[in-house]
């Protein structure tokens, strides 16, 4: 698993190197020609293979092991750097233009979304592990010290009687200290929780991104077959 995760971090570097090649690098004919059409071949069957985890996760109801997330990226990296081989960095036609744009922005959106959802998603967990155990700690402690009702202010010490009418005036010194520590434990919740809301409302951000990364696939895959149609037809009518 970690090896996998290793070769796409090292294949999303190869895609924005390759990417960057076209301030240095143009060739005239290397697209056009027999090796140039192979690689351009296989790239566009990877790039197509990426359909086959969204198709298994909503059609089949596949997920985790049964459809690896990890294949999906590795396709969706390897096959637009084919392309981006393919191309040799000659985008003369507007065909050619839009269907790198959208190939650039399908796989930069898929690499930024995929960081950042798994950086805040790892957060959000952590942060939820360390409220359940802060709330476990402050039953035990509340359970532990009866007479911090005043300390809250829960209830009016008048309404409690002779029996809890205790003031911070007649609290001993112990009694006041474990109250003071139970406060600032419920401070400390109040403000993890809070920041555990704004991690959930970024991570439901992040469904939107996705929703957004979906589109621009979506436009993709139409300009990539407006540019098969368009090299069949150039390279095909010359035939007898």
């Amino acid at each position: 698993m970690m090896r996998e995760k290793n070769i796409n971090g090292l294949l999303a570097v190869f895609f924005v190197v390759l990417a960057a090649g076209f301030v240095v690098h143009r060739s005239e004919t290397f697209a056009g020609s027999l090796p140039g059409h192979l690689i351009g071949v296989v790239g566009t069957v990877m790039m197509f293979l990426t359909l086959v985890y969204p198709f298994k996760k909503r059609v089949l109801g596949r997920r985790g092991r049964q459809n690896p997330l990890s294949r999906h990226i590795f396709y969706g990296l390897m096959g637009p750097s084919l392309a981006v081989v393919h191309s040799a960095h000659k985008l003369d036609s507007v065909i050619g233009l839009l269907t790198f744009g959208a190939m650039l922005l399908v796989v930069l959106s898929g690499i930024t979304g995929r960081f950042l959802f798994r950086r805040v998603s790892r957060s959000l967990k952590d942060q939820q592990h360390e409220l359940a155990m802060l709330k476990g700690e402050f039953q035990r402690r509340k359970e532990e010290v009866a007479a911090c009702d005043v300390y809250f202010e829960i209830e009016p010490a008048a309404e409690k009687g002779n029996e809890t009418g205790m003031n911070n005036e007649f609290l001993e010194e112990e009694q006041e200290r474990r109250c003071e520590q139970l406060f600032d434990l419920a401070q400390s919740i109040s403000e993890l929780e809070y920041t555990t809301t704004f991690f959930e409302s970024t991570k439901s951000l992040f469904s939107k991104w996705m929703k957004v990364h979906h589109l621009l696939t979506l436009f993709l895959f139409s300009f990539v077959l407006v540019h098969i149609l368009t090299v069949l037809y150039y390279g095909l009518r010359w035939l007898p």
